[in-house]
């Protein structure tokens, strides 16, 4: 997705989107293809483009996948120009305030040993050269209600809700039906999820 709309919004030269999984570049090909962007197969620990060639880099929701992280801002710092911007899109893990640790409170646990903290993010591109310009932390809704919310979480929509037992999960399931039916029709409330968002600057 991020890499069509670059495409569309920005009007780049070209696009390229990295991924290590064949089935995920052949759906984003068939979903989010634009002349403008080439998809290729590989990994954030080594793309495979010449050096000095891109101007922005973005990891969107990546990062605490990624356990060598010094490694993958070098990797950035090779293929960027001199002054390039990497943009990390993720939650640090001192903001991890979603709504779904509230009916799952063992995701939390899970998600803290997963997700790395702002500082160790900044200090590991720090070493690779990278400067912070900023971090930006908000949040946004993801559905207009209670209601809607319950009805996404029933169909397990993130992948670590697969590290749940069955009865886990469906007891938190029946806490969140419980209150999205105590929720007023008439003054619902949205449900938000935080973002980071950290743009550095290569050397």
């Amino acid at each position: 997705m991020f890499c069509s709309a670059m495409a569309r919004w920005l009007a780049p030269s070209g696009v390229v989107g990295v991924d290590a999984s064949l089935p995920m570049l052949t759906q984003a090909q068939r979903l989010n293809s634009h002349p403008a962007v080439h998809y290729l197969a590989g990994t954030a620990e080594a793309v495979p483009t010449r050096s000095d060639l891109f101007d922005l880099a973005v990891l969107s929701r990546v990062i605490h996948h990624l356990p060598d992280r010094v490694r993958v801002a070098r990797e950035l710092a090779r293929i960027l120009k001199p002054g390039g911007v990497t943009v990390i899109r993720t939650t640090f893990r001192e903001r991890l305030d979603a709504r779904v640790y509230d009916y799952w409170p063992r995701l939390r646990e899970l998600d803290e040993q997963r997700f790395p903290s702002q500082p160790e993010v900044l200090e590991d591109f720090a070493a690779a050269g990278f400067t912070a310009r900023t971090v930006t932390s908000f949040a946004r809704p993801v559905t207009a209600s209670l209601r809607d919310y319950h009805a996404r979480m029933r169909s397990q929509p993130q992948s670590k809700f697969t590290q749940l037992t069955v009865a886990e999960f469906r007891e938190g399931l029946r806490r969140l039906q419980s209150d999205a039916q105590d929720e007023p029709t008439t003054c619902p409330v949205p449900v938000t999820e935080r973002y980071d968002i950290a743009v550095l600057s290569s050397s």
